[in-house]
């Protein structure tokens, strides 16, 4: 059973669930995810409630598997929303991507 916490966003109106499988990387890649993690979008509504589902194998929990899987979720996000990065809204692409990051890792 894997271990499982949740991360709140967006003034926390959205959420994603985080699952830890404590499973070899193999076993993970056979069911479907990536060799170490992979995001899940479970979102109805683009602006409220729960929006994924990052799996992650536990024994390889680092900063750059998290911050590739966040990437996947804010890209989501974005597409979502019909969002396109321009110069003008870069700063904040960027801001938001700060703000998943800590709010994963606290």
């Amino acid at each position: 059973m894997p271990e499982i916490f949740r991360v709140f966003f967006n003034r926390n109106r959205q959420f994603f669930d985080v699952y830890l499988h404590d499973v070899h990387p193999n076993t993970f890649h056979r069911k479907g995810g990536g060799r170490w993690g992979y995001f899940e979008r479970k979102w109805e509504h683009p602006r409220r409630g729960k929006f994924g589902e990052i799996h992650l194998v536990k024994s390889r929990v680092r900063p750059d598997v998290v911050s590739h899987e966040l990437d996947h979720l804010r890209c989501e996000w974005m597409f979502s929303k019909w969002i396109i990065v321009t110069p003008r809204n870069e700063e904040w692409f960027c801001t938001f991507g700060d703000s998943l990051t800590r709010a994963f890792w606290r």
